[in-house]
């Protein structure tokens, strides 16, 4: 008997669960879709797999994944043909170039300025094209090499979205199931943020791919500066004739620049004469006035007369 009351009993409990398994699923509520999605990605057995081998410190190493960039400047005379046939070698070795820009001139019959590609090239010939770039050129003139090994960072990416794959997914399913409108609105919210993220994580690995399928290389090829030949010291007039030419053509230098003055100024001559005008007339008929108005003393007896002034 008493083994058939604690059946009964756990029966009785096991259908009280149940019951709440089933009200909880039906309210569609947001804080079922998470842990739905967490059950589905765990169940899936990507993440677990792809934790396994990031934390497995027996991963292979003889496989990373690794960047490699460089800068590589030579010096030559003709940078254009250089350039020319680090376009033929890109190509040649399966890769290509993303930018080309030249600034070439030509100073005393000889090319001047520089060239600068940047260039893709797959990573398993990185070294090749290297030695292959050097050897067109004269010279080296400077080299830098650098690597960054994103193996974890790509494995870490792949479980991102294989988690969130899967988690997207879920949710697609819970949608196709959801009964309400409140809880189809919930989920299509909730679905939409979820593929923003999934289209995240699968652009960042995309850029890490094509970073690690194709090296860099930043190559700059200069043309040697030409020395002047002219030596420094005195460069004037060697004779009389070469002096009197020389001042035969300052003088008329000279001259030219008193006659460009003088056809400046003659222009404002009227000016400058009204100017004078307005302020000198003024000034002596004033004088004039101020001499007429000024009494004559008599003449003095037994003195000369002095004789006046006409005006």
């Amino acid at each position: 008997m008493r083994e058939f009351r604690i059946s009964i009993v756990a029966a009785a409990a096991a259908l009280l669960l149940f019951g709440c398994a089933d009200a909880g699923t039906d309210g569609g509520g947001s804080q079922a879709v998470p842990e739905a999605a967490d059950e589905g990605a765990v169940n899936g057995g990507s993440v677990d797999d792809g934790a396994t081998a990031a934390a497995d410190p027996q991963f292979d190493s003889g496989n990373r994944d690794v960047i490699y960039e460089s800068a590589l400047e030579v010096a030559d005379p003709d940078p254009n043909r250089v350039a020319e046939e680090a376009w033929n070698l890109a190509e040649s070795l399966g890769g290509f170039v993303g930018a080309d820009q030249r600034d070439l001139f030509t100073v005393d019959g000889s090319v001047q300025g520089r060239a600068h590609l940047v260039m893709r090239i797959p990573s398993e010939r990185f070294q090749e094209a290297m030695d292959g770039l050097t050897a067109l050129a004269e010279s080296e003139v400077h080299r830098s090499v650098t690597t960054e090994d994103v193996t974890e960072a790509v494995v870490d990416l792949e479980s991102y979205i294989a988690t969130k794959g899967a988690s997207v997914a879920r949710v697609r399913e819970l949608l196709a199931e959801a009964d309400s409108v409140s809880a189809i609105l919930e989920l299509e919210t909730e679905l939409a943020e979820r593929e923003g993220e999934l289209a995240s994580l699968q652009q960042q690995l995309a850029d890490l791919e094509d970073r690690v399928a194709l090296s860099t290389i930043e190559f700059t090829v200069a043309a040697p500066e030409v020395e002047s030949s002219v030596e420094s010291g005195y460069d004037g007039p060697d004779s009389f004739w070469d002096g009197l030419v020389a001042g035969s053509r300052g003088a008329l230098a000279v001259l030219v620049g008193l006659s460009v003055v003088v056809g400046v100024l003659l222009p404002f001559l009227p000016i400058a004469a009204l100017a004078a005008a307005a302020v000198v007339v003024p000034l002596r008929w004033r004088a004039r006035r101020r001499a007429a108005a000024s009494p004559v003393s008599p003449p003095q007896v037994g003195a000369p007369a002095v004789p006046r002034e006409r005006v």
